[in-house]
């Protein structure tokens, strides 16, 4: 797909429905993760929100957007991987519920630690992995004149730091 959307012309019509799915998806997973009560779900509807941010990388079609999209998949895929093998060390504590991670920081400081950074990251809090990566990939929005793209991002992943703020 990459390959596409940079040698392939497919128009501005097809760009704008690219447009269009990266913000719908950015705002479905921001306001989704809002309402979770369990540890799991947030990081569920993050990854829907983070699609939205990487699919703004391949919406531009240019080089620039293509290498913030491979920035961007590598930095999440990391911090997926990390929260996801953190969650199932959580449940053997009995934590279940977002509510039950208050007292992780007594039982087991060295997973509270790990997974309190790695929510940071998912928050997008400078100067975590996941600051750098939605930097880049809202600066190629705006290298490619996508202007109105990129402060919708950014509004998404305020709410989107709300959301995943609750859990560390």
């Amino acid at each position: 797909m990459s390959r596409v959307s940079i040698y392939g012309s497919y128009g501005a019509t097809l760009q704008q429905i690219f447009f269009f799915c990266s913000i719908a998806s950015m705002i479905l997973g921001a306001l989704a993760a809002m309402a979770q009560t369990k540890v799991k779900r947030p990081l569920a509807h993050s990854s829907i929100g983070h699609v939205g941010y990487i699919r703004t990388g391949f919406s531009c079609g240019t080089i620039e957007g293509i290498q913030s999209l491979l920035i961007g998949i590598f930095i999440y895929a990391s911090m997926t991987i990390d929260a996801f093998a953190i969650v199932p060390a959580l449940r053997q504590t009995r934590v279940k519920y977002i509510a039950d991670l208050g007292a992780l920081a007594k039982t087991n400081p060295i997973s509270a630690i790990t997974f309190s950074i790695t929510m940071f990251s998912y928050a997008g809090i400078p100067p975590l992995a996941g600051f750098c990566s939605k930097f880049y990939l809202f600066f190629a929005a705006l290298g490619c004149g996508a202007y109105f793209l990129a402060p919708v991002g950014v509004v998404t992943s305020v709410i989107g730091r709300w959301a995943a703020g609750r859990l560390p």
